[in-house]
């Protein structure tokens, strides 16, 4: 992979990408990114990336949870590519409301900026001529607008909102989701055209609880930044802070690994990170389980579970409900600490509280 001129500040770092060890980079203007990892399940995802970079047009769907780093590896395919040299243009389907969306990704048409509509302008799919649309929580595309973009896929014209005909757009759309687009193909919220369009190439990032040993990794490389973009040194981590950190399921991923280490830095003021740097559901250590109250004399009770031992799920719901509680019940604060977003926040939620607490307030919008 060459690397282009390089910026006022950059880092380097190797990493796995297709069986070998590749120079990543990750700059501050997103001129260039730079990926981590080197367990198993990373370095296969990033041999399918090496293969999905081959394609210059075909679109392709890129899954995995909030935090996994869609944008990123979107970013490297468009990098990697012959595409390159023209523009990488993102958006999010879920951050915009349905009459906004179609105005950003088809534009606005001739004729509009009378009696105070908006001014003529190109959409996103303009903008991104001869590069590469990356089209972030495709899940959340409202209806209306999906068959519109599989026109778009299929070679065809599009026109602006309000009128005006555009070019064919000579652009690749990545897409991203967090969603299963499988089922809700079945539960008709979502166009069995697109999906088959758009999940004909895919790429699956796994969570970071499968990555094993790149949470240290990440840990030392975000460490790194840290120290970089502030001008500290970095104490490193004790090693009972990493063991913390590498036994955490962390829900929000990499991103929220990401905001731990980035506080715990400034709280440790160039010392090594250590318990007291780390947040409270992350650094204190698991409650032991409570003897049972009764029991014959003798009884042979049973030891706590070893930490780990309970279900992967049981220790995400845990977790989630108990940063839930910290920040007093505000879905908007919990959402952002964990790294997740609001709607997939709400899912889990629903999921984990009783029945009778699902219409309450706290799953209310704030």
């Amino acid at each position: 992979m060459e690397e282009s001129a390089a910026p006022s500040r950059r880092t380097e770092h190797l990493c796995s990408f297709g069986g070998g060890m590749t120079r990543v980079l990750w700059v501050e203007d997103e001129s260039e990114v730079r990926l981590v990892g080197a367990s198993e399940r990373w370095a296969r995802a990033m041999e399918r990336l090496r293969e999905l970079a081959e394609h210059e047009r075909a679109p392709l769907l890129i899954t995995g949870e909030p935090g996994t780093g869609k944008e990123l590896c979107a970013r490297l395919l468009h990098a990697v590519s012959p595409r390159a040299g023209g523009p990488f243009v993102a958006v999010s389907a879920a951050r915009l409301p349905a009459e906004r969306l179609r105005e950003e990704l088809f534009g606005v048409g001739v004729g509009a900026g009378v009696d105070g509509r908006p001014p003529a302008r190109p959409g996103l799919l303009e903008l991104a001529q001869g590069g590469t649309l990356f089209l972030d929580e495709i899940g959340a595309l409202p209806l209306e607008l999906q068959p519109r973009l599989v026109g778009v896929l299929d070679g065809e014209p599009f026109r602006r909102s309000g009128g005006g005909e555009a070019p064919v757009a000579d652009v690749r759309v990545i897409a991203a989701t967090s969603r299963d687009l499988a089922a809700r193909v079945l539960e008709r919220s979502f166009d069995e055209g697109l999906h088959r369009r758009v999940a004909a190439l895919g790429l699956s990032l796994p969570p970071l609880r499968e990555r094993d040993g790149d949470v240290r990794r990440l840990v030392e490389h975000f460490l790194e930044r840290q120290s970089v973009a502030t001008g500290l040194p970095s104490g490193g981590i004790s090693p009972r802070a990493l063991a913390q950190l590498e036994a955490y399921p962390w829900p929000g991923n990499v991103r929220e690994l990401r905001g731990v280490v980035e506080r715990a830095f400034l709280l440790a003021h160039g010392a090594a990170l250590d318990l007291e740097h780390l947040p409270p559901e992350i650094a204190a250590p698991p409650r032991p389980a409570a003897p049972p109250r009764s029991g014959p004399p003798g009884a042979l009770r049973p030891s706590p579970p070893a930490r780990g031992s309970a279900s992967l799920g049981e220790a995400v719901r845990r977790h989630i409900l108990a940063v839930y509680a910290a920040q007093g019940g505000n879905v908007t604060r919990t959402a952002s600490a964990l790294g997740i977003t609001r709607v997939s926040l709400r899912r889990h939620l629903r999921q984990y509280l009783a029945a009778d607490a699902r219409d309450k307030e706290p799953l209310s919008s704030r």
